[in-house]
């Protein structure tokens, strides 16, 4: 348990050169494995926090005064890592995709080979915040120590997935023997309490939407500052971590009432509307020899000159299915003479139909120029 007393000062006690703390208000939130799950519920994962009957609670208690920390005090229960795993082997695991194990060198996690060892047995993959030897995590499938930790814990000769993270410093990485070097841009700290379960939840959050890796690890960047931004434990909201992407797609080869229809709308759903456009090639492909009537240079530029619009990327293929993949946007637009199901990536994002505006069509406009 986090609990904070939050208090104001304006004279030093008489007794002591410390500050006399005026009493305001008290705040409990859930700590280490806690908080993770908390993030988590917020970012709309669903996730399970597996708590122990046993009543092994630590408590650290922060006062704070006037928005500046004064002392920690911390009350250490350590638990039966015994009745800890005698939970975890009465567990069916086989619902959950992932597994986290929040290690704060308590007694949870003292029979941690064997937790691992269970739970491996439901093909989830496992995550460790370590607190003791990497010899203790053996086959997990990814750990993420600290630079201390790295160095203290034996985390050197590590063989299989790993992140390594050092407050300001770039957060390295290595997954699917892919290394990755994450910046971390400079950020006004407030409060450090809290900021790796922050990354550890964006991070999990991440890998629950199918990013890739290094889409991840940027969220997990991205969670861990803004954890360190607030004062006490922060709880990670969707807008903090991303902008919501819209995708549409076409030739928008004349450009209409139509498409500034489409594209307004789009752009209304989300903070990012990238336009994806089919190269000259692949317009011949299905619209005949004689389109587009504008080369792709031309259809890119106007487009991105429309106020709507933040990025046009072009593709070769018949449909846009990998940039889809590739994009991972929130939202897919398209025109209402589809259906959701002839939507390319209807099975990667939400589907919304713009209602078609009667009497624009490129078509049109070329057969009236006649």
């Amino acid at each position: 348990i986090d609990k904070y007393i939050y208090g104001t000062s304006e004279r030093l006690s008489p007794e002591a050169p410390v500050p006399i703390v005026k009493h305001l208000r008290e705040v409990e939130t859930l700590g280490g494995a806690g908080l993770v799950y908390e993030n988590l519920k917020s970012l709309g994962v669903d996730v399970t926090l597996m708590e122990s009957d046993h009543g092994y609670r630590s408590v650290k208690t922060r006062v704070i005064c006037d928005g500046h920390y004064v002392t920690r005090i911390d009350d250490d229960k350590r638990a039966s890592g015994n009745a800890v795993l005698a939970d975890v082997l009465s567990n069916d695991f086989s619902q959950y995709e992932y597994v986290i194990l929040s290690d704060y060198d308590k007694g949870v996690l003292d029979e941690s080979l064997e937790i691992i060892e269970h739970i491996n047995k439901f093909n989830c993959k496992i995550i460790v915040d370590p607190k003791e030897y990497a010899n203790q995590y053996k086959d997990a499938w990814l750990v993420k120590p600290n630079y201390k930790e790295f160095d203290k814990f034996g985390f050197t000769y590590w063989q299989s997935n790993i992140i390594t993270t050092k407050a300001g410093d770039n957060v390295v990485a290595t997954i699917d023997n892919i290394n990755y070097n994450i910046p971390v841009e400079p950020v006004e700290v407030s409060d450090v309490t809290g900021a790796g379960d922050c990354f550890l939840a964006a991070f999990v959050y991440g890998l629950t939407k199918q990013y890739n890796y290094k889409r991840c690890l940027e969220l997990a960047v991205k969670g861990s500052r803004e954890a360190v931004k607030h004062v006490g434990t922060h709880t990670l909201t969707v807008s903090d971590l991303e902008e919501r992407i819209v995708f549409t797609n076409g030739c928008f080869d004349i450009l209409h009432t139509g498409h500034f229809e489409l594209l307004a709308e789009a752009k209304s759903l989300g903070g990012k509307l990238i336009v994806g456009i089919n190269s000259d090639e692949s317009v011949r492909r299905f619209k005949g020899p004689k389109r587009p009537i504008n080369n792709v240079n031309n259809r890119k530029k106007q487009l991105e000159l429309l106020p709507w619009v933040d990025e046009v990327i072009v593709f070769d293929e018949d449909t846009p299915y990998r940039l889809i993949k590739e994009v991972v946007p929130h939202v897919i637009v398209k025109g209402g003479d589809y259906t959701v199901e002839q939507v390319v990536g209807h099975d990667l994002a939400d589907v919304h139909l713009v209602p078609t505006v009667e009497g624009y069509s490129t078509t049109q406009i070329i057969e009236a120029s006649k």
